[in-house]
């Protein structure tokens, strides 16, 4: 298998996947592995780098419901004619003789008679085979299959499933050619082995192979979906099981707990796009009935474990899901419950999935849920998400790698919109214009970037806010709200907040809200501990968002106001006050809700009492004073939408110094504005920065009235 990474550039986590969930031992079952993550963050296009990482040594293939959304039988015969190329690692291409003789039987009227039936049968076969001779098989089949996957994707078969019983000739005489590739080289083992099969399936009661076959033919159209798909796995089974593919040499890690780590086969693959299409999602469902179908018809533990594995990108959550895996915008799994945290695709192992070493936490056959193994898409790396947001442009100051790496979250559409949108402004603007912060950018039509990005991103249902409202839009109102990271701990939302349920909904069940997302700060730790991350909203919508609200226009005052009404101000100040009561709740201590209080006066951008403040309780508890500064530090920041970090931060220290003024004092005011600063996204981070907050700690560990001061000392040996 060639090095997939390599090829992609802009995720992490693909040659991971093959070297973790490619092995196989037989009768192993195989997972459902739902790849997650936002719209556009590259999904896509990872499934293409691990099929070309599959080369031509693992059988696999590769469905888009997004370019073509087949019904769920012409989707599984464009598999199976992907399946049948020749492999390097299969002295023999696979064959698929159970699902074509069901095809067979639901496209012809058999006769009812089990005589006459059985000859109808052999003449179809030959006819449908042009009288092949078994054994040439391999010499056609490249060019049977492209003479017939074009008719596959036209959707040849889809009235066999979804049209009424007396299905018209022409749409026969379509179908006939799918179902010919599909029987070409039927020898007697094969042929023999396919008519058995059909004899267990339900349908069949008990019956003969051809009376199986005479009942399936009658079957309703939708009845047949299940027996066909699960012909299909059957026939991958028995292929893996009688024609295992030889050995060679492979990059599987196989962890020390597995017997006979040396050998070992490996899965089939099959890539799924637009998973969660109608198209998708009818596909999947019938992919794992089928699977539990032939589950609770084999003997054995394992009779029925084909050799498939699904990656399918998925774009949204799924509810079944949570009854084994941990919603990802969720802080901690549910007590008392199976759930376990999801993993990152470089992460995900077969072990994570199976559950090893818990007792009755191993997947469970005959439910469709425990097949589904949830894995999130790694974000691209800093250097890659510089490199494309730096490709082309026209501003005055290339993107630093760090601005665009946490601008973007390694979103990969969003570095994409960050590179098209310096690539379209005007060559002619002036230097205001150009030194706009990042997402205020405008293109040479004047649309600035948070609003393309927002248009872009947003779920649907969600509307982008335009260039002037006269309320702040359900969008805007959710990116404050999830602004502040204690808001996640609270499962109740302030009612004062219009459509914030809604639109948490929308957010959440699209991905844009996970604790994936949350960019720790360097301090984190020394004040938090190992506390779990917090869920937070996408940098790139959270970052739009928020400059949408601190664009908007501000309003003239109303009847009975003196002063003009400034949406950031209006946003956050309501919000402040309707969160008071639910944080005084749910926390049960005053001191949580003075600590939001102070978070919320640093938002409305009353810097010098909150600085005040925190200096108050410096000598107290240094690391709960690491804690607050942390949390103080994650406020959003109105000033760098306003002008450039640098003019922020000596706007913030100005006359910080003045007489009266103690060293703690100071000190802290100089460290909450360099950490205030530091945490956005716009900053760039550099050696400057740092050396200045490791002497703001430095100074206050040399100023303490406590003994211990390892807080603060770590703390500041973090920028060193």
């Amino acid at each position: 298998m060639m090095s997939a990474t390599a090829e992609l550039g802009h995720a992490e986590g693909t040659d991971a996947f093959l070297r973790h969930m490619i092995w196989r031992y037989p009768d192993q079952r195989q997972p459902v592995v739902a790849l997650l993550g936002p719209r556009r963050s590259g999904k896509s296009s990872v499934l293409r780098s691990l099929s070309r990482g599959c080369g031509s040594t693992v059988v696999h293939a590769h469905l888009d419901f997004h370019e073509t959304p087949l019904d769920p039988v012409s989707a599984t015969a464009l598999v199976a004619f992907q399946m049948m190329r020749g492999w390097d690692t299969l002295r023999r291409s696979p064959v698929f003789h159970r699902f074509a003789l069901g095809l067979l039987a639901l496209n012809e009227e058999l006769e009812p008679d089990r005589a006459r039936a059985t000859e109808q049968i052999r003449d179809l076969i030959r006819h449908y085979t042009r009288n092949t001779p078994r054994g040439r098989f391999a010499s056609r089949l490249e060019n049977a299959v492209d003479a017939t996957m074009d008719v596959v994707v036209t959707g040849a078969l889809s009235p066999l499933v979804q049209g009424p019983r007396e299905v018209a000739g022409a749409v026969r005489d379509g179908a006939r050619p799918v179902i010919g590739s599909l029987l070409q080289s039927t020898a007697r083992w094969g042929l023999r082995d396919a008519l058995r099969w059909h004899v267990g399936i339900p349908e069949a009661e008990a019956a003969g192979s051809v009376d199986a076959l005479i009942r399936l033919s009658s079957a309703s159209r939708s009845a047949a979906v299940a027996p066909l798909l699960a012909a299909f796995l059957a026939d991958a089974k028995d292929q893996a099981e009688r024609h295992p593919a030889l050995r060679s040499a492979c990059t599987c890690e196989i962890p020390a707990s597995e017997p006979a780590r040396g050998r070992h086969d490996h899965a089939w693959v099959l890539f799924v796009d637009g998973a969660q299409t109608p198209a998708g999602r009818r596909f999947l469902t019938a992919l794992v009935a089928a699977r539990i179908r032939n589950e609770q018809h084999a003997p054995g533990p394992f009779g029925a474990a084909d050799p498939l594995v699904v990656l399918a990108a998925c774009d949204q959550w799924q509810p079944e899901w949570t009854t084994r895996w941990c919603e990802p915008w969720r802080t901690s799994p549910l007590p008392e419950t199976p759930q376990r945290r999801i993993p990152l695709l470089s992460r995900g192992t077969r072990a994570v999935w199976t559950r090893q070493g818990e007792p009755g936490g191993g997947p469970d056959p005959l439910a469709a849920a425990h097949y589904w193994y949830p894995v999130w898409l790694d974000p691209m790396s800093e250097e890659r998400a510089g490199d494309v947001a730096a490709s082309g442009g026209s501003l005055a100051a290339p993107v630093p790698p760090s601005v665009a790496h946490a601008l973007t979250g390694g979103h990969w559409g969003a570095a994409l919109t960050l590179q098209e949108q310096r690539a379209s402004a005007p060559h002619e603007a002036d230097a205001a214009e150009r030194d706009r912060p990042l997402p205020a950018a405008v293109d040479a039509s004047g649309r600035p970037l948070w609003s393309r990005a927002l248009e872009d991103s947003l779920p649907e249902g969600l509307a982008p806010p335009g260039r002037q409202w006269t309320a702040a839009p359900p969008a805007v109102l959710a990116a404050a709200y999830l602004a502040d990271m204690r808001t996640a701990d609270d499962p109740r939302v302030p009612p004062e907040i219009a459509d914030l349920p809604r639109s948490l909904e929308l957010l959440r069940r699209n991905l844009w809200v996970s604790t994936f997302f949350h960019r720790p700060s360097l301090i984190r730790e020394v004040g938090w501990g190992e506390a779990d991350r917090p869920p937070v909203l996408h940098p790139w919508l959270g970052r739009c968002a928020l400059t949408a609200l601190a664009a908007a226009p501000v309003a003239p005052p109303g009847p009975g106001q003196h002063t003009p009404a400034d949406p950031w101000r209006e946003v956050f100040t309501r919000q402040a006050q309707a969160l008071a009561p639910l944080t005084s709740a749910h926390n049960g201590s005053a001191v949580a809700r003075e600590e939001q209080q102070l978070f919320y006066a640093l938002v409305l951008g009353e810097f010098p009492p909150v600085a005040e403040a925190l200096a108050q309780r410096f000598d107290r508890d240094h690391r709960a004073w690491v804690r607050l500064l942390d949390y103080l530090a994650s406020a959003p920041c109105r000033l760098v939408h306003e002008q450039s970090v640098q003019e922020a931060y000596a706007h913030l220290v100005a006359g910080i110094e003045q007489a009266g003024r103690d060293v703690v004092s100071v000190a802290t005011a100089k460290l909450l504005a360099l950490l205030w600063l530091y945490n956005d996204p716009l900053t760039e981070r550099n050696r400057r920065w740092d050396a200045q907050i490791e002497e703001g700690f430095e100074r206050l560990a040399h100023n303490s009235r406590l003994l211990d001061v390892s807080a603060l000392q770590q703390a500041g040996a973090r920028f060193a």
